[in-house]
C-alpha cells in the first residue's frame, strides 16, 4: 500500500497519509488549488460538521487545547491539541512542515506548524508531553509530516544547524565537529556551494526529534513533496515571497480519556 495518496475532488487536490487513514483519522494536506478557500468550506470535502479550530501562527513553541480557540480573539501559538470529540485542528503552511498527529487508541489528535524555529524551540517535545496529559501514550502516537521545502532547496547558515543539534538533547558543551558529523549521519544536512552554508532537510530533523522522544520509525510517515520545487501544487514563501499558504487538518475521533 502507498504511504501517501493524492485525491482530486470537486476541483480540489489534497494529500492523505495512509498511516492515519488506516486508523480512522479524517485529515488532509490541501494544495494551492484551494488556498483561497477557508476551513469551513474545505472540511465539507472530508467530514460532516466538526468544530473548527485554528491559530495565529508565530513560529513559537506554544501548545494550545482546541477548546481555547472558541474565543473571539485568535490565539498566537503553533500547536493545537484536541480535548473533545470531532474537533478539526487546522494549520497553514508554505515551506514549513505541517505535522498531523493521532493517537490510535484514544482518538486524540494534534496539529503542529513548524519550521526550523519551532524545531529549535522543541515544539514537538512540548506537544507530545501535553497530549500525554490527555491520556495518550507514545507507543500509540502516529505522525504524518506533510509537504514542506526539501533539503535540496533550503539553504541555511551554520548557526541554525548548531541550534538544531542542541534541540535534540545532544549536550550543552558542543564540539562543532560532533554536531556536523551527527547531522550528516542522520542525513539532515549537506554542504552548500557557499562557505558556512548548508542544505537543511527540516522534515528529517523533525523525524529525528520524534525518534528522540521514543516514537518509532514505523509510527512516522514522511511526505516527499517539495513546496519550493512544485509550483503547480504548492505555495512557497522562499520561491515567491507570497503570503499565500495551504491548509492542513486532522479531526479527533471517539475520544477515550485515560486520565481519570
Amino acid at each position: 500500500m502507498k504511504e501517501w495518496i493524492q485525491v482530486v475532488q470537486q476541483g480540489s487536490i489534497y494529500l492523505q497519509s495512509t498511516l492515519l487513514l488506516r486508523h480512522g483519522f479524517k485529515h488532509a494536506f490541501f494544495t494551492k488549488k484551494v488556498s483561497c478557500r477557508n476551513p469551513k468550506d474545505l472540511v465539507k470535502l472530508i467530514s460532516t460538521n466538526p468544530s473548527i479550530h485554528f491559530l495565529s501562527q508565530v513560529h513559537s513553541n506554544k501548545v494550545i487545547h482546541a477548546s481555547r480557540t472558541n474565543k473571539k480573539e485568535v490565539i498566537k501559538a503553533d500547536s493545537l491539541i484536541s480535548d473533545k470529540d470531532s474537533q478539526s485542528l487546522w494549520i497553514y503552511t508554505a515551506d514549513c512542515i505541517p505535522i498531523l498527529i493521532g493517537d490510535s487508541e484514544t482518538g486524540h489528535t494534534a496539529a503542529i506548524h513548524s519550521g526550523w524555529k519551532g524545531l529549535v524551540q522543541r515544539i514537538i517535545k512540548k506537544t507530545i508531553e501535553k497530549i500525554e496529559l490527555n491520556g495518550c501514550s507514545r507507543k500509540n502516537i502516529l505522525v504524518a509530516l506533510g509537504p514542506a521545502i526539501s533539503g535540496f532547496n533550503y539553504q541555511v547558515d551554520q548557526e541554525i544547524i548548531s541550534n538544531l543539534y542542541e534541540s535534540m538533547d545532544k549536550g550543552h558543551h558542543i564540539d562543532r565537529k560532533d554536531f556536523y558529523n551527527y547531522m550528516d549521519y542522520i542525513n539532515c544536512i549537506k554542504h552548500a556551494r557557499y562557505p558556512h552554508k548548508y542544505l537543511l532537510d527540516i522534515r528529517k530533523v523533525a523525524k529525528e526529534q520524534f525518534l528522540v522522544e521514543g516514537i518509532c520509525s514505523n509510527q512516522i510517515s514522511i511526505n516527499s513533496n517539495c513546496t519550493f520545487g512544485d509550483s503547480k501544487l504548492f505555495e512557497s514563501w522562499r520561491r515567491d515571497h507570497s503570503s499565500s499558504r495551504q491548509w492542513s487538518f486532522i479531526e479527533s475521533r471517539n475520544l477515550i480519556s485515560k486520565t481519570t
